[in-house]
């Protein structure tokens, strides 16, 4: 063979390397082969071809396509943690931490970096450094699901079970629909915590008129394999009317993503409803938001029916809820051309800062209208009416298992025709697990 065929035959070889516009395999199962990547390469797609390898078994080969991205572009973090990942997979631990490190440096908050990195420490042993690791994880993200439940584990491996019940509870505040830490909850080996007790004290306070509103209720509630079950009870002297109302709420999980709040309850006082049923569906979506629509339906002298729905979502340190209420007048259905121009709307806007983790909060409250949840109002006209209202609440850990929330709200209220009354309304809430 001549010297310039062989040159020609090693340009064209090189030609056709450098076209490839991703990764070449070889034919024979479980074969790696060398990875080329050119200006021309979507590294996007790449890095979704590693993590099939990933899927598939084939770390080895998925690191290399990591390894190559790289290269490229050492600031996808994403990928960084993923390659980390793939060596804690093989048991390469320091391999993992010295990846996962190089992206805390750059991203010192990165959920997915610290979480991969807490299930570094987990799987070789290191349930303390697992743990320091997961509290510098919720003192950004106080609210994280992922990283509570991975608490939780590391707790139970410590075997303090009491901390890993407060924990799951903590989850199931936040999602009481999170299936995960129902199992968890219920595979503990003891029956304790598995119970939560609230007792809650509300006084509204009119500018005229009226003497002071009061509302005691008191609620217990258990978790099972299926969600939750709450029974409450509410006491309340309003407008020189003495009440008593009783309710059942109950959520029910059906999938890690989907659950339902389902409300009823009875009253004798005309001062609550005769009857009142809830049901909502809420649905998990991505980065951290959630939808819910659903109805509450209130029977007085006469039966009204309320739509609501709502979107939140929990962003850092950060909680933020916008709901609204819909109330069509009695003869109109959803077919009516003038359903929303004849019903009348309410809105909330709620927003939380966590401060520290997920038991202590400060938060606020503002909105156009009285929601049916609050069970202050006193007759299905009520809600009609116009008010405009703000507040404030403040939730922290008192001792032991026992959190105290306080909250205050001022609200311009019209509980007469044309009539407007200022309000200011104090509440105290005591609860705790047992």
């Amino acid at each position: 063979m001549s010297t310039s065929f062989k040159y020609l035959l090693f340009y064209c070889c090189l030609a056709l390397a450098c076209s490839l516009p991703e990764i070449g395999y070889g034919q024979g199962k479980g074969r790696d082969t060398t990875v080329v990547i050119t200006d021309k390469s979507d590294i996007d797609a790449l890095f979704k071809q590693a993590r099939n390898l990933g899927s598939s078994d084939n770390t080895e080969q998925a690191r290399r396509i990591c390894q190559k991205i790289l290269e490229r572009n050492p600031n996808y973090y994403e990928v960084r943690t993923y390659l980390g990942r793939t060596y804690a997979w093989d048991k390469m631990y320091d391999n993992a931490r010295t990846e996962l490190s190089r992206v805390l440096i750059e991203k010192e908050n990165d959920l997915d970096a610290l979480s991969a990195l807490v299930d570094v420490e987990m799987w070789s042993g290191n349930y303390d450094i697992a743990a320091d690791y997961l509290k510098i994880g919720l003192a950004s993200h106080p609210t994280s699901e992922e990283l509570l439940l991975k608490k939780a584990k590391v707790q139970l491996r410590q075997n303090d079970k009491e901390s890993t019940a407060l924990t799951l509870r903590r989850v199931l505040d936040i999602n009481p629909g999170n299936k995960d830490a129902l199992n968890m909850m219920i595979a503990l080996d003891m029956d304790r915590l598995n119970n939560r007790f609230q007792l809650q004290y509300e006084s509204d306070f009119f500018d005229r008129d009226y003497k002071p509103q009061q509302l005691l209720s008191a609620e217990i509630s258990r978790s099972f394999k299926f969600g939750s079950m709450t029974m409450r009870g509410s006491a309340a002297d309003r407008f020189g009317y003495q009440g008593i109302q009783y309710e059942v709420e109950s959520y029910v999980h059906f999938t890690r993503s989907t659950y339902a709040d389902l409300t009823i309850g009875t009253s004798t006082s005309r001062i609550f409803p005769k009857q009142n049923y809830g049901a909502e569906v809420y649905q998990k979506l991505p980065a951290g938001f959630e939808l819910s629509g659903g109805l509450r339906y209130l029977q007085f002298t006469q039966s009204t029916t309320i739509f609501t729905g709502s979107l939140s979502n929990y962003y850092k340190n950060y909680w933020l809820s916008l709901r609204m209420f819909v109330t069509p007048r009695q003869q109109d259905t959803l077919t009516d051309a003038s359903f929303i121009k004849r019903s009348s709307e309410t809105f909330f806007l709620r927003v939380r800062r966590y401060l520290g983790d997920a038991d202590n909060y400060i938060g606020i409250r503002t909105g156009y209208g009285e929601s049916p949840d609050d069970r202050r109002f006193i007759s299905q006209t009520i809600i009609r009416l116009q008010t405009w209202q703000i507040g404030l609440e403040l939730q922290r850990r008192a001792f032991g298992r026992f959190f105290i929330k306080g909250d205050i709200n001022y609200a311009q209220q019209e509980l007469r025709k044309d009539q407007i009354y200022q309000r200011i309304s104090l509440g105290l809430q005591l609860k705790t697990s047992f």
